[in-house]
């Protein structure tokens, strides 16, 4: 019996220091939620109407434990805001492959007109209606936090 008793107190102290044990995520907060992935490689897609030109654009962001860095950018059509410098196209895109880094921190301020949409590894994580502010960060979190989708 005392053999199982000191099994299980160590059990729960592997189990504690597991689920204390910080790991990188990547964290997307809005208004109303807030989502946390762990981080491996995470490829956030961000697409959305452009405000002054009212075209589609697609952010291709890589977040990793070292930050957040623009991988791809595609767009429409020219304008004011959209890039100038065409490396391809892509089906209706025209395309610029970019190796910018943005930090560990990342926000965008979206209008209702911009009609939104984020993916987390070709899944969607927010979709309209999302006006206001959308935070991206790239942190340290226990582990128990990520499981459970707070951090």
């Amino acid at each position: 019996m005392r053999a199982l008793k000191r099994a299980l107190f160590f059990f729960a102290i592997i189990l504690l220091a597991t689920a204390i044990f910080p790991v990188n995520s990547l964290v997307i907060e809005t208004q109303s939620s807030s989502y946390v992935y762990p981080l491996g490689d995470a490829w956030l897609r961000i697409e959305y109407n452009h405000s002054v030109e009212h075209s589609e654009v697609i952010e291709v962001i890589e977040a990793n434990s070292s930050g957040m860095f623009v991988r791809k950018m595609l767009w429409k059509d020219f304008g004011a805001g959209l890039p100038e410098d065409i490396q391809g196209r892509e089906g209706d895109y025209y395309y610029k492959l970019v190796d910018q880094p943005l930090g560990k921190s990342l926000d965008y301020w979206f209008i209702p007109f911009n009609r939104p949409k984020i993916l987390v590894d070709n899944k969607t994580v927010i979709k309209p209606p999302v006006p206001g502010l959308v935070h991206f960060r790239v942190e340290r979190c226990p582990l128990i936090l990520v499981i459970i989708g707070r951090c």
